[in-house]
């Protein structure tokens, strides 16, 4: 009753202040407290059902196989025990719009204005604007997190959009093709409603990007790479030098295997080594205690022990990096720590259910107003290409001279295992850590992923820029002004309100003509230049994406039966609790490329630039 009396008053004195200014406006001491009243409203007013009548049924487990109750299944299924198909592979998106208001949109508006001139006037990296205090691993990392997230998987191979081609335009054939995202059949329950899409990795924080997302996919990383044989003591399978295998069975020749490789470049690399390396350890930790235990044991343990510990750095120590403001700082951590902070916690334990006071991870599971499921809006949200640079130069950690050098598709796809062939593992964490990912704004779009070629053979040449663009058209996420309007925040009358920069006023003014019709995407990225209402102080996205991460980070702990009532040392194991509790990703760098440990020893964040390598 506290904690639903302690809410009410929150979300009632969000609405009150949110009228007033926006949040960030507010000294610490309000704007804190503000936040956690947004977060009570949305789960209110921004948590919407797909699934009417679910026709997706989750498997009985077979006999003698893991115990649900204490091991994540490779599906998904079962986290919910009383709805085991909840949050599984193939479950629809849910929603943070009311459904009524996504339906996807249709000619003329589908196409208006032409998703190729945004990509070409509005998007296109003019020159390369860093963001000088993080480094590349941030985007690295980002990337890693959401392939566990979504994927809307392959599209509808035998259904296209034709984007004309602007004049003067020198894409081939004089139209673009893109093929439309496969579409969950209708149901009896959705007559009238919008369509819906499924998801085709589990919905839940259970790191399937390493693991993946089918049984199948799991016997593949669990593959010892030199003899073909299953591993039987609980371990991921590396090659003899530390590299992960090679996917032969794979469609891209020299592409590396994981749980989820799609999409694949250098930083993916670096992020799935550490991260088996890291299971890895964790088995030879839990040996120690339990000596007798069997392999699949050992494994799904130290399954369950990564996966909070990813969710853990994500809370406290990648979102604040992006957020790099007290405000932002604070609220993050007391996500995964609470209000009473992390020094309470390791001297006196949880000492309640509060969420707000304890942290999200071990209260009390709840889903809130809809079944969980990610969001379509959620991945919208995480449209965030301009992270990534063309153009990579790879460094000696010893001396910082230069090793090599590519362009992104030099370190994409399986080109990417190619440059370790030039430059040590060492070598390439050192470099992503000393260099800078984009900014997340207007005319800093990868160049590269704006003609990006084929990866097999059938494939089109892609304009992903305009393709961000067409997908949150096809999929009925609200364009921007609308889109803040159902997130109770402000939407702007005139484009000088969308943003300070007057050169892009005018651009967006030529381009759209009426600010009600700017898409989410160009919306939050033009944002990020307005002072008023825009991006608060340090942060590197949007506030109008920042309320739907409000919602969702929080809800990926708080649905979670393993980040709920069964996160704990019991279900963990005492040894592995410990090991999330006492590990973050300097810990995780130490034991895995303990030669950098000058070089990242006075980072405040493992985001923020590392030391350079100099000779003596």
């Amino acid at each position: 009753m506290a904690g639903s009396l302690l809410e009410s008053l929150l979300g009632g004195a969000a609405r009150v202040l949110s009228r007033i200014q926006p949040w960030h406006k507010y000294p610490t001491t309000l704007a804190v407290p503000t936040l956690a009243g947004l977060r009570v409203n949305m789960r209110h007013e921004n948590l919407f059902d797909t699934e009417m009548e679910p026709t997706i049924a989750a498997p009985d487990p077979a006999p003698g196989s893991i115990d649900v109750r204490e091991a994540r299944t490779a599906d998904g299924s079962y986290n919910d025990l009383s709805k085991p198909w909840m949050g599984m592979t193939g479950a629809r998106f849910g929603r943070n719009m009311p459904i009524e208001r996504t339906f996807g949109e249709e000619e003329p508006a589908l196409m208006t204005p032409n998703p190729r001139v945004i990509s070409n006037r509005l998007l296109a990296r003019k020159e390369f604007v860093p963001v000088p205090h993080l480094n590349a691993l941030a985007g690295a990392w980002l990337q890693f997190m959401v392939h566990d997230w979504l994927s809307h998987g392959e599209n509808d191979p035998e259904d296209k959009f034709y984007v004309p081609i602007p004049e003067g335009d020198s894409w081939p054939g004089g139209v673009m093709e893109i093929l439309k995202t496969l579409r969950d059949p209708d149901r009896p329950g959705d007559a009238g409603r919008p369509q819906a899409y499924t998801n085709v990795e589990t919905h839940w924080w259970d790191a399937s990007q390493i693991y993946g997302s089918s049984l199948r996919r799991q016997i593949k990383v669990r593959t010892d790479p030199t003899t073909g044989q299953f591993l039987t003591d609980g371990k991921l399978g590396l090659q003899p030098n530390g590299h992960l295998p090679i996917d032969e069975a794979g469609k891209i020749p020299g592409l590396e295997l994981a749980g989820v490789n799609g999409n694949w470049w250098i930083g993916l690399s670096v992020m799935h080594t550490v991260f088996v390396r890291e299971h890895n350890s964790v088995v030879d930790r839990l040996k120690i205690d339990f000596p007798e235990a069997s392999g699949e044991w050992l494994f799904q343990k130290a399954r369950l022990v990564v996966s909070a510990l990813l969710a853990k750095i994500h809370t406290v120590e990648w979102t604040p990096a992006l957020m790099n403001s007290p405000e932002g700082r604070l609220a993050m951590r007391a996500n995964w720590w609470g209000l009473a902070g992390e020094t309470f916690h390791r001297a006196f334990g949880r000492r309640g259910e509060s969420e707000i006071l304890f942290g999200v991870a071990g209260s009390p599971v709840d889903h809130h107003n809809a079944p969980y499921a990610m969001t379509e809006e959620f991945a919208a949200c995480y449209r965030m290409h301009p992270l990534m640079p063309d153009d990579y130069s790879f460094r000696s950690h010893v001396d910082d001279r230069e090793l090599l050098k590519r362009d992104l598709i030099g370190v994409a796809r399986g080109q990417a295992s190619s440059v370790y062939e030039h430059a040590s593992f060492d070598d390439v964490v050192y470099s992503l850590a000393t260099s800078h990912p984009g900014a997340l704004c207007l005319h800093n779009y990868p160049n590269t992923l704006r003609s990006l070629p084929p990866k097999r053979e059938n494939d089109v040449l892609t304009d992903l820029a305009a393709t961000d663009i067409l997908r949150d058209r096809e999929r009925g996420v609200p364009r921007y002004c609308e889109f803040r309007r159902h997130m109770s925040m402000r939407a702007p009358k005139t484009f000088a309100e969308l943003t300070d920069n007057k050169e892009w006023q005018k651009e967006l003014e030529e381009i759209y003509g009426d600010v009600e019709k700017v898409d989410l995407l160009v919306g939050t990225l033009a944002e990020s230049q307005c002072t008023r209402n825009g991006t608060p102080p340090g942060f590197g996205f949007s506030d109008t994406a920042f309320r739907i991460f409000i919602l969702m980070a929080t809800r990926r702990l708080k649905s979670d039966r393993f980040y709920g009532e069964d996160f704990n040392a019991k279900v963990y194991t005492p040894a592995g609790f410990a090991w999330v509790r006492d590990n973050g990703l300097r810990q995780v760098m130490e034991r895995h490329v303990p030669a950098l440990a000058a070089q990242f020893a006075d980072a405040r964040s493992m985001f923020f630039p590392w030391a350079k390598g100099t000779a003596g």
